[in-house]
């Protein structure tokens, strides 16, 4: 069941295998994730890493497919598999932390009267920010930012179609999976390597091959 941010006690902590586990609920612990994984220089087991240990406040749980489904989970703010406003869900990111960090920063003074720079991490939660970010103004930079990115101009006029793509240009993201398909997409693979273990154990008994 989907949790409700308006009557809903939001969440600092997740269970994984029947055990309790205080995370980093904050914003800019999330923030971090994002860039964590669109890290370049590391491989993707680092990353699955990186990102668990920037989630977990203390250990990161045995169960990893577990844990990075928990992760998932809470990124989505509680919904259960539906997508929020600016590229978190979905396959092609709209937003990206660090090259939009001053437009949001923008965003957020303007309309909020929240200075980013002066919220702390604990104050502000992460389901906070996400509802606040997806309820931006529309005539805001960032959100036409957005809508650049993101509208589809089949069905324009020439002039506003070359005008469009002109933005689309100017405001490229480099091409990468939205976060979450992202988080997913380890997920699988991790849930593989866990099936192959299996039943590599079952084959061999734990025995090295050919011993």
């Amino acid at each position: 069941m989907d949790c409700n941010i308006l009557i809903d006690k939001l969440p600092v902590e997740v269970q994984v295998g029947g055990v309790r586990y205080p995370v980093n609920y904050g914003y800019r612990a999330f923030m971090l994730i994002e860039m964590a994984l669109y890290d370049e220089t590391a491989g993707e087991d680092q990353k699955l890493l990186n990102i668990l240990n920037l989630f977990y406040k203390r250990n990161i749980p045995r169960d990893i497919p577990g844990a990075v489904d928990r992760l998932m989970w809470f990124y989505r703010c509680g919904r259960e598999g539906k997508e929020g406003r600016g590229g978190g869900g979905g396959k092609v990111r709209c937003y990206d932390f660090d090259w939009d960090a001053s437009y949001i920063f923008s965003a957020f003074l303007t309309q909020y009267r929240m200075d980013l720079q002066e919220t702390a991490n604990d104050v502000l939660h992460w389901w906070k920010f996400r509802a606040m970010f997806e309820a931006l103004d529309e005539n805001l930079k960032m959100s036409r930012i957005i809508y650049y990115r993101t509208v589809d101009t089949s069905g324009m006029s020439k002039n506003q179609r070359k005008c469009i793509l002109e933005m689309k240009k100017r405001y490229a993201l480099p091409v990468h999976r939205a976060a979450e398909s992202h988080l997913g997409l380890m997920k699988r693979n991790q849930d593989m390597r866990e099936y192959l273990r299996r039943r590599y154990r079952e084959a061999y008994g734990g025995k090295q091959k050919g011993g």
